[in-house]
């Protein structure tokens, strides 16, 4: 059961919405999904920015309906409300996350240097650092209302990740040394993401495609995309229509649009 929170980080909802300059904020001490009470809000009519922010989840996921662990007091699990104007290349939507995510989180853990792993991920030091999950519905021929959730893992020592995680996971804690105001972290990726993916663009260029290109923790390495596309070879970047490229082994050149990306 869902319930509500009067304050997070000893500030309480109308003070960080204030803070963040964004609409409004809802807080949970516990939700089943940030994504989905998002998404309730949206469809009764919630503005573009309004947050929604959980100390615990008790069915947070990932893509692909896989389940992300998220306990309470250690990290930052919130979704944010997006109404994008026109949506031509929905792909782009987790991929901009991602990048302001990157963007945000940087300042809180130099010199370390935070990175973009298609199509989901941020990393640090080549660990998982932060998810994100992007949902939406069409109106007609217009983009509806889309949710952007995103977890970001703060105040984990190593052993606070299940067994199964700690080779592959990270915190900001574990690569900066010290595990910054979670609320100053929330506010400041809130403000990124709606600056870059508030209405996002119909294909990427520009400086946005040399930020993205400059933070792509794949691009160079031998990779293995399992899902709709299949295939083994080197990561080439990401296309302006947020597209995977990969040199398949065999020499051809691959778009991948959707998948699972693994180093090889």
């Amino acid at each position: 059961m869902n319930e509500r929170a009067e304050r997070w980080e000893g500030a309480t909802a109308t003070e960080l919405a204030a803070r963040w300059g964004v609409p409004a904020v809802h807080l949970f001490h516990t939700v089943g999904s940030t994504n989905d009470e998002a998404r309730a809000l949206a469809d009764g009519g919630a503005p573009a920015g309004t947050v929604v922010l959980a100390e615990d989840q008790l069915a947070g996921r990932g893509r692909g309906g896989r389940g992300w662990v998220s306990p309470p007091g250690l990290g930052i699990w919130m979704t944010v409300v997006l109404r994008p104007a026109t949506l031509p290349a929905p792909g782009l939507l987790p991929i901009l996350v991602g990048l302001a995510a990157a963007e945000a989180i940087d300042d809180f853990v130099r010199p370390a240097r935070a990175q973009v792993k298609w199509p989901n991920d941020v990393h640090l030091a080549g660990r998982k650092v932060a998810g994100i999950l992007c949902e939406g519905a069409w109106e007609a021929d217009r983009p509806g209302a889309v949710v952007a959730g995103i977890g970001i893992n703060c105040g984990q020592s190593g052993g606070d990740f299940p067994p199964e995680l700690q080779p592959v996971a990270t915190s900001l804690r574990i690569s900066a040394g010290w595990a910054p105001p979670r609320a100053e972290v929330a506010g400041s990726i809130v403000r990124t993401i709606l600056r870059l993916a508030g209405n996002p663009p119909a294909q990427l260029g520009g400086a946005l495609l040399d930020a993205l290109r400059g933070r792509d923790a794949l691009e160079g390495r031998a990779v293995v995309v399992t899902g709709a596309t299949p295939v083994t070879g080197t990561a080439l970047g990401v296309s302006p229509a947020g597209a995977l490229l990969v040199r398949s082994d065999a020499g051809v050149l691959r778009t991948v649009r959707s998948g699972t990306v693994r180093l090889a």
